[in-house]
């Protein structure tokens, strides 16, 4: 993938609307997606000044969010992963994550994704999703005074 793709506007998106360092969209169709994610400073969780290794919740976030936007439907949440991180990421290394969701018109839908840098596949995994009808827990709690 080049990484000179520009990031599509959110327009098309039912869900993670508001979410802003989880990585760019660069495509958004029906049951598909890919995403560019590129991890920033505040990311790095090796203190070592050569390797400046990436956090893995990051990388997990950002593919989680591409399997969010390959679903792409109201009240979805995320209910399992199988995942599997195949090699480290540092500071300055662009992932470009693609999801495909394996149904569709389902309330569960798998959606596998898998992350590369450059040619190298360095993430894979199956996320879970479930689709409801409305939105889940919306309970009215009261605040205690």
């Amino acid at each position: 993938m080049d990484s000179q793709q520009e990031q599509i506007q959110n327009d098309g998106l039912n869900i993670c609307t508001s979410l802003d360092s989880c990585g760019s969209v660069l495509e958004n169709s029906k049951n598909k997606a890919s995403v560019s994610f590129v991890p920033n400073e505040s990311m790095v969780s090796d203190i070592d000044e050569h390797s400046k290794l990436i956090h893995a919740g990051y990388i997990f976030n950002a593919a989680s969010f591409a399997a969010m936007v390959a679903v792409n439907k109201k009240h979805s949440i995320m209910i399992a992963a199988d995942v599997k991180f195949l090699s480290p990421i540092q500071l300055g290394h662009e992932i470009f994550f693609k999801a495909h969701a394996l149904q569709q018109n389902t309330k569960k839908c798998e959606v596998k994704v898998e992350g590369f840098l450059l040619d190298i596949k360095i993430f894979d995994s199956i996320f879970h999703i479930a689709v409801f009808d409305k939105a889940p827990f919306s309970i009215a709690l009261e605040k205690v005074k």
